[in-house]
């Protein structure tokens, strides 16, 4: 059989899990949800469901893990547990009432022609082209650079090989004279 304390660490990971799940879905359904089009609320109310989802499995988790705790400490758990589970019914109601407003979004947007998504296509068509266009642009003012660069040093090692050809040369005289001057 487990300890206890260590099935009790274990209901905290799950509880901690839990919260910092919740927060990220609360966030979302307040606030994120708000301030996003139709088009981008129908994928993160699916993101929220899937977190939903997640949450509900943590709770089963916690379930679980409360079977195997000490009589006491199960007692005094088990209340969390049915406001996590509250918490989640009370969270999945939220996100039906906002997918709902999202659906009739779309289709008022539909039934009025849905121009404004044809005109943010064309505008995001336009963006992403000039984006293109603009890295482009950076990538030849960059390979321009490089070949002004290698160009210059490609000069500056030929004024090296004709300096070092010319002391070449003169070493090559000065060691013809040393020969003549040993042979005397």
């Amino acid at each position: 059989m487990l300890d206890p304390t260590n099935s009790s660490e274990v209901f905290e990971n799950y509880q901690q899990e839990y919260k910092t799940l919740t927060t990220d879905i609360q966030e979302k359904i307040n606030s994120q949800l708000q301030n996003v089009s139709n088009e981008q609320k129908k994928l993160l109310i699916n993101q929220i469901t899937r977190e939903l989802e997640e949450a509900d499995e943590i709770v089963g988790q916690m379930e679980v893990e409360l079977m195997s705790l000490p009589q006491v400490t199960r007692n005094r758990l088990t209340a969390k547990v049915k406001q996590f589970k509250d918490e989640v019914k009370n969270y999945k109601k939220e996100l039906n009432k906002q997918s709902n407003l999202a659906r009739s979004g779309l289709e008022r947007d539909s039934l009025l022609g849905g121009g404004n998504s044809e005109i943010e296509s064309r505008q995001m068509d336009q963006r992403s082209r000039l984006i293109s266009g603009t890295e482009r642009l950076q990538d030849e003012g960059h390979g321009i650079s490089t070949l002004e660069e290698l160009n210059r040093q490609r000069e500056q090692m030929l004024r090296t090989r004709d300096t070092i050809s010319t002391a070449d040369a003169w070493i090559g005289k000065s060691q013809g004279v040393l020969k003549a001057m040993n042979r005397r």
